[in-house]
Parts: C-alpha cells; structure tokens; sequence
C-alpha cells in the first residue's frame, strides 16, 4: 500500500520537534509534529461535512504552508487533492471545480462567491489569509476533535487507499484553451517521491528551496514531498529575485532547488564576477521544455549525478515523471540513461514513434477520455505514453553541481 501518509506518519514521529515547512517573512516554520497535527484537524474538518474517501478536495493557495496542510489532510482523509496554478482565472477555476466534482475548496483568491454559485458540488469553501464571510477561515476549519471524534485520539488514523487509487489531480496548463489535468495514483506518487530523493544533495536531512509554486507537479512531487518524506525542510520563496536567492543560498543550508530554464538565466546573468561561488553547495534543478524521448539510450541510470559544476539532465513530462538523465559534458546529440523501472519502446501500431513507461507516470487526463486514449497504450495489461502525443511538452530538469559540505 503506497499511501504517502503513512510514511509521513513515520517521518513526523521521528522528526516531531524539526521544522518541515520553513516560515518566510515572520511567519514561523512549522513543524513535522505541527504538520501532522494539522493533518488530522483537516481530515476531521473533511469528515464533519460528509467528505469522505474518494472525494476531491481544490486547493487553490499561494500560501505554501496552508498548501501542504491541504494536500496531506486530504490524503490522510482518503480524498483526492486537486491542485491548480494561482494564475487561473475564475471561469478557469470553476472548469476544475465541475470537471473534478470538487467537494471542498480551498482559496486565499477573492471574490469567490461567483466561482461556488457555478459550482454546485462545493460543500465547504475554506479560506486561507482572506475575508472568511462567504467560507470558514482555516484555523477555524481546523478546530476540531480530528479523524477520531469519539476522543481517544492516537494521532495515527489514516484512511487507507489502494496503489491504483487516485492520489492527486494537478492541473498543469491548457488543452484547446481549457485547463488540462494529469491522474496520478497513490503509487505513482510514491514513485515520484523515490526518485526525488535520489536528486543530488549532501546532507542527512535536505533542504530544498522551493522557488516554484508546490501547485507545478514536478516541484510537488519530486522537491517538496520527497523532501519532507524524508525529514528535510521545505524553504518556499514565494517571490523570484535573482539577488535575495543568492542571498538566501550564501546563508542557509540549501541543498537543491527546481527552476526554470529563464529563471537560471537569470540566476546566472546576475553573477558579477562570473563565478558560482555563493550557491557552489546547492544543487540546481533546471526545468526545461521538451518535445520528445531521446533517441539514443542506455538502461538503468540509478540517479542523476553533478560534478565540477556541469549539468546532468533529467529528461520527462507531468504525464511520464521523470524519465532519463544525461551525464556531465555529453554533448546535445548525447546518450541519455534511463532511470529506474522505466521503460522505452518502439510503437509498433504503424504510426511510428516511441512510447514510454514509468511507475511515476499519470493514469489518465482529467475528464479527457479521448486524449487519454490518443496519448496511451495498453499492450499486455501495460499501459504505455506516447511521448509525441504528449499534451504539456515535457520537461527537461538539469541538475547542475554540488560539492561537500
């Protein structure tokens, strides 16, 4: 059984006094015995209104701690997290609503009432640093008896899911102008986490500095929750600034960070004496656009690894997860290696092209039965991704290096 919660679980008793979630301007961090805490709380505030095992529970929040809070609750509830980019507008957000069935709604973005008056699954609508009067405030959503009403709390309920159940519904960008959501199951979550945690970082409990919001699936899966299943710290940076991230690498215990490929531009553009020399320790993910699989490559790359400052790319998509990786100093035409338990093939069907897959990878678009079925093969009980027909254009994330600390 694959359900996160439970490792969490076991993280937040080994880690209890240990912030997992850092504070950013004067908030205090929170920690994992404050996380789980809060977890149960939402869970409970879930079950009081008759949302149970299978429901989807939108959470549409700026606040990376609230974020989290709704995420594992929900999990912990048996629900389905649905997350979405802030930037969605309100017609956007009320598609992912009715197409979801949403029965909860998390928000920090008013008005709101526009959004529940087209949306008739909405049960709760929990708000987060806003005007509460059209929902509940979260602390007071939170104020509860927890999953266990009768009072004899133990502090470890959790609702138990199949691997094959739905675990997450993100939201990633647009099919024809409409929001487009990508399936994962518990198990694929799992998978996700796995690799996340092979990502290259130099101390016992890493620190990842999240300058992507948790909404964008590859930082969720593969940074924030492969951190903090770990007994690391999760350090959001909700603002991008070359010059505070520089600082903010000089002075904390960073270990890694996603970006994107404009955003290390950037990053770069903003060294003046040419050198690497604050950020020398932290390991450097670049999220980059891809169209295809690689043509050439290898099996069973066990994880990315960053020397001398050279890149090592991570080659996937939201719908594949990550799928290969290439080594410091191949050149553009390179070999790239295949990580773990993922598989590339030729499609045999007449159409050409190559199919992928990953235990990481999506079950299913959201709502999109016939671009599921363009994109997705079943050969022998096995269901395979056709990289062309991929709807999001995949990602390229490089690691670039790390030394000792």
């Amino acid at each position: 059984m694959s359900n996160i919660t439970k490792r969490l679980r076991e993280t937040a008793m080994g880690h209890q006094n240990e912030p997992a979630i850092a504070g950013e301007d004067g908030v205090e961090p929170l920690t994992f015995s404050t996380l789980w805490s809060q977890t149960d709380a939402f869970a409970g505030g879930l079950q009081e209104r008759d949302i149970a095992s299978g429901d989807t529970v939108v959470i549409c929040l700026s606040n990376p701690q609230a974020f989290l809070v709704a995420f594992y609750g929900a999990l912990r509830n048996g629900s389905v997290p649905v997350t979405m980019p802030s930037s969605y507008t309100n017609a956007e957000r009320t598609t992912v609503l009715n197409e979801t069935n949403g029965t909860a709604y998390v928000t920090d973005e008013t008005p709101f009432l526009g959004i529940l008056n087209r949306v008739t699954s909405v049960r709760v609508a929990i708000t987060v640093d806003i005007d509460s009067r059209m929902g509940i405030d979260l602390s007071a959503f939170l104020d509860n008896d927890g999953m266990n009403s009768a009072g004899s709390r133990t502090g470890i309920d959790v609702v138990r899911q199949s691997d094959t159940d739905r675990g997450l519904i993100a939201y990633v960008g647009y099919d024809d102008g409409s929001p487009l959501g990508v399936v994962y199951t518990h198990s694929a979550i799992s998978a996700s986490a796995r690799l996340g945690a092979s990502i290259p970082h130099e101390t016992t409990r890493p620190h990842h500095l999240g300058v992507l919001p948790p909404s964008n699936p590859i930082e969720l899966l593969y940074g924030v929750n492969a951190t903090i299943l770990r007994g690391g710290q999760y350090h959001p940076q909700a603002q991008w600034c070359p010059e505070r991230l520089r600082t903010t690498l000089a002075a904390d215990d960073i270990d890694r960070i996603l970006v994107t490929s404009s955003q290390y531009d950037e990053l770069r553009a903003s060294e003046t004496d040419g050198t690497n020399e604050d950020d020398s320790d932290t390991t450097i993910a670049v999220i980059e656009q891809m169209t295809s699989l690689p043509e050439r490559t290898r099996e069973n790359a066990t994880s990315g690894c960053a020397t001398n400052g050279d890149a090592t790319r991570y080659v996937g998509s939201p719908e594949t997860g990550l799928t290969h990786a290439r080594v410091p100093g191949d050149g553009p035409n390179s070999t790239h290696t295949t990580l773990p338990d993922v598989e590339v093939r030729n499609i045999e069907d007449g159409d050409g092209g190559r199919s992928v897959r990953s235990p990481a990878a999506m079950t299913a678009y959201a709502n999109r039965p016939e671009l599921t079925d363009e994109t997705m093969i079943t050969t022998d009980g096995t269901r395979w991704i056709r990289a062309e027909a991929i709807v999001t254009g995949g990602t390229t994330a490089s690691v670039v290096g790390s030394t000792a600390r």
